[in-house]
């Protein structure tokens, strides 16, 4: 081919290079700057998600947004998102290609802390406009910010609160730089109307129902006490169910009586007197860990709130009066002879806390413990009774019972998993762990037994972690400690405890994260979760908000 021919080619390509293009649906930008027919992406912001949505000046705030592709072709690999507060660039990140009529979430750090008062997000998806779209009118959506004002509550001094629209929720503060044994008061009084009070240790609730403490009486005093006073941040929220105010908000630590926890113990089938004793000591030592009552439970109304009888054991009576603080039936009777089962525990019925939320499960007002008369003979002639017995009202007051439906269990091993590593993930219970020793463990914190076996995984501690405390499955050793760890775990299915209540007790082998069965002598407690119904019952109408049963509800 000739030069000149060569050279008479060159127009032609440059014509009909952008019709091939455009017949494969590329597009772009043609010589003059105007669009070249043909499909493209077309991107667009959807909703931003803020959480918390109302923060307070003190909190982050994690923030994403939802990227869709309405157009005919795929995006580049990459496609840039940029998000920014005030005006002001905070971040950008990418999300992987985007298919035609396919979207990404955006996820970004968190964001914050902000002043109170309004702010205006903004998502942008391909802010230097390097990809090609159908139109970029969209490319932008923005959202509004509310910073909640959250000041905080001096000790022994009253400020004066009140609030004229209904549902409005006012919130402090109270920091504590010193720990005290004696509890934390805060306390509304006086003005009109009918205000409700909540107050929470440790992260911010994200509405009321998840305050540790709620008090609703129909008028304006209200009180919430925390025992004990922790070092540490309790947030505290005063709502308006109607008008009300001015009214007088106030937090101490001490000076107010603390109303004691009761057990109540209902015999069905009695012991020995020296027996019956000892499940009165062990139930007088739970006493003495609760740090103060719980709410009352009424079993009046037949239609919602009565418990009829046989609902969770054969032979459990009905119960239409008032709980205070949980009833639990003792039977010791004949089982199956020395050796083998033991005896059952677990709760029978628990509260729930809602106020227009998903029901939050608190603690239990009925339950149970059913002991084989040949086995608790021989254990009382060994001296082991009381630690057992101790050991079976911890799983009707909740422990190991009521930790999945908390949501504190993590990695169960029952039923399909024996090799899961199972543990608790209470906020306290962490740290209580950690100061007995397992700082430096290996494996998920707070270890449970694991194995996958029904009754005994899932809801005890780890014993080749915890040995001789008094929560493994097996009991080992001469004396078996109810250690910080476990009081601390009371609290976080909200009881408040007593921390000096709990026994010395130092890890004896904080590394290792495997199952081992005890290498000496011990009382076999494995299987002793009771495979009874708990009645999940609304803490306002007494009415039923579900069924679950320990070994079919994992989750």
């Amino acid at each position: 081919m000739s030069n000149l021919k060569r050279n008479q080619l060159k127009p032609a390509l440059a014509v009909t290079l952008p019709l091939v293009f455009a017949i494969a649906g590329c597009g772009g930008d043609g010589d003059d700057g105007t669009k070249v027919a043909g499909p493209l992406p077309d991107l667009a912001v959807g909703n931003i998600v803020v959480s918390p949505a109302r923060p307070v000046p003190t909190e982050t705030v994690d923030i994403t947004a939802e990227v869709y592709n309405q157009g005919e072709v795929a995006t580049p690999l990459t496609v840039p998102v940029r998000i920014s507060v005030d005006g002001t660039t905070l971040e950008t990140v990418s999300v992987a290609q985007l298919e035609p009529n396919s979207s990404a979430t955006a996820e970004f750090m968190p964001a914050g802390p902000f002043e109170a008062g309004g702010h205006t997000i903004e998502v942008t998806v391909d802010p230097d406009g390097g990809i090609d779209e159908t139109s970029e009118d969209n490319n932008t959506t923005s959202s509004s910010l509310g910073v909640v004002r959250q000041p905080s509550l001096e000790l022994n001094t009253p400020v004066t609160v009140s609030s004229s629209t209904v549902s409005e929720v006012l919130l402090f503060r109270v920091d504590i730089a010193e720990p005290s044994d004696e509890p934390l008061n805060i306390v509304l009084s006086g003005g009109s109307g009918d205000a409700d009070l909540f107050v929470h240790y440790g992260d911010r609730p994200r509405h009321t129902d998840h305050y540790r403490c709620n008090s609703g009486n129909q008028d304006t005093n209200e009180s919430c006490q925390m025992v004990p006073t922790r070092v540490g941040t309790y947030h505290v929220g005063v709502l308006a169910f109607s008008a009300f105010g001015p009214s007088n908000l106030v937090a101490t630590v001490g000076g107010r009586p603390v109303n004691t926890f009761d057990i109540e113990l209902v015999f069905l089938d009695n012991g020995t007197p020296s027996q019956d004793s000892i499940v009165s000591q062990a139930a007088a030592r739970w006493e003495s860990v609760m740090g103060r009552e719980v709410q009352d439970w009424p079993y009046f109304q037949e239609s919602e709130g009565a418990f009829g009888a046989n609902e969770c054991f054969s032979g459990q009576p009905a119960v239409s009066d008032l709980i205070d603080d949980i009833r639990i039936w003792v039977s010791i009777d004949s089982i199956d002879g020395v050796g083998d089962v033991v005896g059952s525990a677990g709760p029978c019925h628990v509260r729930a806390v809602e106020y227009g939320f998903d029901p939050i499960i608190s603690t239990p007002t009925l339950g149970a413990i059913i002991l084989d008369e040949a086995d608790v003979e021989q254990l009382e002639s060994q001296g082991s009774l009381l630690s057992v017995v101790t050991h079976e009202l911890a799983h009707v007051l909740g422990f190991g019972t009521i930790w999945n439906i908390r949501g504190w269990l993590q990695d169960p091993s029952v039923p399909l998993d024996p090799d899961a590593d199972t543990h608790f993930i209470g906020p306290l219970t962490i740290p209580a762990f950690d100061a007995v020793g397992g700082g430096a463990y290996a494996g998920a914190k707070v270890p449970v037994e694991n194995g996958g076996e029904q009754g005994t995984g899932d809801t005890h501690w780890r014993e080749s972690v915890f040995g001789d405390e008094l929560m493994t499955p097996y009991l080992t050793g001469d004396t078996q400690p109810l250690s910080l760890v476990t009081v601390e775990s009371m609290y976080d299915i909200w009881y408040e405890v007593d921390l000096n209540a709990a026994d010395a007790f130092t890890l004896p082998s904080a590394g290792r994260a495997g199952m081992a069965m005890p290498s000496g002598p011990f009382i076999d407690l494995s299987n002793d979760v009771a495979d009874w119904p708990i009645v999940v019952g609304d803490h306002r109408t007494g009415r039923v908000v579900k069924v679950i049963r320990p070994r079919k509800d994992i989750r």
